[in-house]
């Protein structure tokens, strides 16, 4: 309290002293009107944009209090009204103009007269108190020169206080000026304390947020080329910084990568096809030894592994192409009987030659459909089947059969093979053999936003499951 009546006493000796000294000779508007910056507007304003530069200026200017109603009137500090031609006006020919209307309004003081023979064009000139052409009141003239015909008076009166009126009007500042002090410098300085804790909290917490939402978005959609806005406290700024380094260097680490990948796939493209010509080669040589009863058994070896070289090699080009063919998968409705029944037909002889009956399990409905590209989905079943039928023994039974779950449908692959392991059937782990074609139907499933489940069945064999959206019904 002893902290807020000090502050409240100098505050109000404080006002005290600055209305002493207006009280002597309060400054009249004119001492800071800069009409040097108005003459190229005045001098070039149309007779029409007169009206409304006049009532600007003596709004904006000379701070009058315009009348709404166009009545051509302003109210000055004290209260008063007076004509705008009072305070602004033109002279031409030694006779005062209304500057809105154009309308005589009677000579010019002799004052004026004098001082405008001395003005030169874009000169301005503030005559003596007094000056005013019709009043004997203390008014300040300022004359602007804006050609050689024409000069603009600026007018405004002159306010001074009398020693008595200067006293009460300092008592009354003192009194209201302690008395407001003293009750509310407590409460602004709690106030700032609060407000200044909380815009330092606000400094440091809000640049945090943007720069965490900035690695949100980064990490979400996993874009190594945003960068952090560098702002806020220095620490702040460090961290984003540092932030936008490690997004560099991963950036790099992500191009050196895909340099790598690209350059192992047009590798592995390569050599598969360089390979497709000796294997073509050693293909007929076996169908030769084939035909020869003394070697039939070990050709038919040879056919059986070549053939699965063939395949591999297939695979290996599709994995390679297989970010293309991501992108260009065409999901449509695809009937699902109709590919069961193509699946069955076009298998039907590998099986049989390997010893293994393949059958469909039960006739899907024609109405049953799924959403997929029908290309990929038929090699999708392709892949599937071939893995089944290769895996299970002479006397074995693969089954295909189509199931309605809900929003989806599932393609079920079912054999009596040797089955997965229970760490691998536990891990979901698309992997028997060199386990390429498995790794390619699992990434054409989700591309579908289908997903391969693999799983051990209790008779010992494996299920691949083929989850698909289902098509709308029609």
């Amino acid at each position: 309290m002893a902290m807020a009546l000090t502050a409240a006493t100098l505050v109000g000796l404080l006002i005290a002293g600055l209305v002493a000294w207006q009280s002597v000779n309060l400054p009249n508007q004119l001492d800071e009107f800069e009409v040097r910056e108005l003459r190229p507007v005045l001098r070039a304003a149309t007779p029409e944009q007169w009206p409304v530069l006049v009532r600007w200026i003596a709004a904006y200017g000379l701070h009058m209090h315009i009348d709404t109603a166009e009545s051509g009137r302003a109210k000055l500090f004290d209260g008063r009204e007076v004509p705008l031609a009072e305070a602004i006006c033109i002279v031409r020919d030694g006779q005062r103009l209304d500057a809105s209307t154009g309308q005589p309004l009677g000579p010019a003081p002799a004052a004026w007269l004098e001082a405008m023979a001395q003005l030169p064009e874009g000169g301005a000139l503030r005559l003596p108190i007094g000056g005013h052409a019709t009043t004997d009141e203390d008014w300040s003239v300022l004359l602007l020169r804006l050609d050689m015909e024409r000069v603009v008076a600026f007018s405004m009166p002159n306010v001074m206080l009398t020693t008595a009126d200067a006293a009460t009007t300092v008592a009354v500042f003192f009194a209201i000026s302690a008395t407001v002090t003293a009750v509310y410098v407590p409460l602004f300085l709690l106030a700032f304390r609060r407000r200044y804790a909380n815009r330092s909290a606000e400094r440091l917490s809000t640049p945090l947020e943007r720069l965490a939402a900035t690695v949100r978005l980064a990490a979400a959609e996993r874009d190594a080329t945003r960068r952090a806005a560098i702002e806020g406290p220095a620490e702040v700024a460090q961290l984003a910084e540092d932030v936008n380094r490690l997004q560099e260097h991963l950036a790099q680490a992500l191009a050196e990568r895909d340099r790598v990948i690209g350059a192992q796939r047009d590798l592995v493209a390569s050599l598969s096809h360089e390979l497709r010509t000796p294997l073509a080669v050693l293909n007929g040589h076996a169908e030769l030894l084939s035909r020869d009863a003394g070697s039939a058994t070990r050709a038919q070896v040879m056919l059986r592994q070549l053939e699965d070289l063939h395949r591999l090699l297939s695979d290996l080009l599709d994995m390679t192409r297989l970010e293309s063919i991501e992108a260009t998968l065409a999901p449509q409705t695809v009937v699902l009987a109709a590919v069961v029944q193509e699946m069955v037909e076009r298998f039907s002889a590998a099986a049989w030659r390997q010893g293994v009956v393949l059958r469909a399990a039960r006739t899907p409905p024609p109405s049953l459909a799924a959403q997929a590209d029908p290309r990929w989905l038929r090699q999708i079943v392709a892949n599937l089947l071939s893995n089944a039928i290769r895996h299970t023994p002479q006397g074995g039974l693969v089954t295909l059969d189509i199931e309605q779950r809900d929003e989806t449908v599932a393609l079920v692959i079912e054999d009596t093979g040797i089955g997965l392991d229970t760490a691998r059937a536990a891990q979901d782990l698309a992997d028997r053999s060199a386990g390429i074609g498995l790794r390619l139907v699992r990434r054409l499933a989700t591309a579908m936003r289908g997903s391969l489940r693999l799983e051990h069945t209790d008779e010992g064999g494996t299920r691949a499951t083929v989850q698909l959206p289902a098509a709308p019904q029609r």
